[in-house]
């Protein structure tokens, strides 16, 4: 006996094609991995920070913070227990410069709203001056001057005046670009001359490399880079208009001229003086 046939409606799903499969993928992400993204969206760079005044301080402090450290860390300051007291101060005080950079830059400050940090910044900057004048002070009470050495003093003094310079003209309007672009020029060259010859005598690599004559090599380049220096200087102050950053950097270009006028002198010293006294004994 046959069965029944279907009914109709049964036939029709029968003859029906099959469904396609769906190629939709269902993830699931983790919370730690949403808490990442989160945070890595909200890290804020703050490009301003360095254009402004506490930006441009700080980064002065750093650099004159490294110089201090690097200079001192050259010398045998270990057999003496003042130095090592400077030392202390400066690297300690350099440290926590960078980390107050990187807070202020990264905007850190804003996601811990807890620290009263203009109390912070206070109490660091009140402590760092207060720790490195006293630093300062041993340091200078410390060094005991040599016959033949070197007028270090002048050769910090108008390094100083050259950075002062090249930040006032750098932070200000111009008023003539190649004018200002040459001075630029001239007194980085000079800075990193300077802070060349600074390193052979604090490494004494002047010692390891007797076939270059240092004394011709230092007096050549102070003067040369003083006839450079005053021409730039004084095209500087023709071309500033009054305007405050720009005699800024004429008058401590004019004051790095006479810096290096007695670097010229000391090195003359050194270099003809000394060694003609050497030989008459």
């Amino acid at each position: 006996m046959e069965p029944p046939p279907p009914p109709q409606e049964q036939q029709q799903q029968l003859q029906l094609p099959p469904r396609p499969r769906s190629h939709t993928v269902t993830t699931t992400s983790s919370s730690f991995t949403a808490n990442l993204s989160a945070s890595s969206s909200t890290l804020a760079y703050d490009r301003e920070f360095l254009r402004t005044l506490p930006g441009l301080l700080m980064v002065a402090e750093i650099v004159l913070g490294l110089l201090v450290w690097t200079l001192i860390a050259g010398t045998e300051y270990f057999l003496y227990p003042a130095f090592g007291w400077v030392m202390f101060v400066a690297v300690f005080y350099w440290v926590l410069t960078v980390f107050f950079l990187i807070i202020y830059m990264t905007m850190t400050y804003t996601r811990i709203p807890q620290v009263p940090w203009t109390t912070v910044g206070l109490c660091f900057n009140g402590s760092a001056f207060i720790l490195y004048f006293i630093a300062a002070i041993v340091d200078a009470s410390a060094v005991t001057k040599e016959l033949d050495s070197h007028n270090y003093n002048s050769w910090a003094a108008s390094s100083i005046s050259l950075l002062v310079g090249f930040i006032s003209v750098n932070n200000s309007q111009w008023t003539d670009y190649s004018a200002y672009t040459y001075f630029q020029i001239v007194t980085m060259c000079d800075l990193v001359m300077i802070l060349f010859f600074y390193i052979v005598h604090i490494f004494r690599i002047y010692r390891m490399l007797t076939c270059i004559s240092w004394p011709l090599a230092e007096f050549l380049h102070y003067l040369i880079g003083t006839i450079l220096l005053l021409i730039a200087s004084i095209v500087a102050a023709s071309k500033s208009y009054n305007l405050t950053g720009l005699v800024a950097g004429a008058t401590f270009g004019f004051l790095a001229t006479i810096l290096c006028v007695l670097s010229i002198w000391s090195s003359y010293k050194v270099s003809c003086i000394t060694q003609s006294t050497d030989a008459a004994v």
